[in-house]
């Protein structure tokens, strides 16, 4: 039985505005280990299935593709940089979406697509993000951690980004890095509301 690694995410491009604020966080946190995410790579996670076997591919895509192709298709724009942490420190660094009210429908619609092939969803609440960079355990937040993410809030304005399709990728682990090929291209409904 072959088993995939496998999730589904909103491709970001162009990528090129991601990349010169992680490079600015780069500079400005030099202090910090932490293995940066490469910028080929960039995206939204809308649900990471895990390890799943090979056969049952053909079944997910098909059910994600009749709800997807019902969502309309939409526009959002890059938020500010934050971290989420545990107990023990900070874990990832990551950009925020701002996005509207379509893209919490899109995660729902998915939600619900992938439940009767047993697929749940965490409890955690979702937070619309693009990870930048994953800190090396045994580290500490600081105060100048904090700031450092205040102060890199941008006064400029961001590209307008469009929401058209998904990819459902293969995640492979090496250690240079992930590896991710695209399985499945998923388009979104491209006629407008009440159209």
């Amino acid at each position: 039985m072959t088993r995939i690694r496998t999730f589904l995410a909103l491709p970001l491009d162009p990528v090129l505005p991601v990349r010169d604020k992680m490079q600015q966080l780069q500079k400005q946190l030099p202090s910090y280990r932490i293995k940066w995410v490469n910028s080929g790579q960039f995206h939204l996670t809308l649900f990471f299935f895990g390890e799943i076997d090979a056969q049952v591919i053909p079944s997910l895509v098909n059910r994600l593709q009749n709800a997807i192709n019902q969502t309309p298709c939409f526009t959002y724009s890059l938020g500010e940089p934050g971290i989420f942490r545990d107990r023990s420190g900070p874990r990832v660094l990551w950009l925020g979406i701002k996005a509207p009210a379509a893209l919490n429908e899109l995660k729902q619609a998915v939600d619900h697509a992938v439940a009767p092939l047993g697929f749940r969803t965490d409890d955690t609440a979702f937070h619309p993000h693009i990870t930048l960079g994953r800190f090396l355990p045994g580290q500490k937040i600081t105060p100048s951690l904090y700031n450092i993410l205040t102060e890199t809030k941008s006064h400029q304005t961001s590209p307008l980004y469009s929401a058209k399709h998904l990819i459902l990728f293969k995640s492979e682990l090496f250690p240079a890095g992930s590896r991710y090929t695209p399985l499945a291209r998923l388009d979104m409904d491209s006629q407008p509301p009440n159209s």
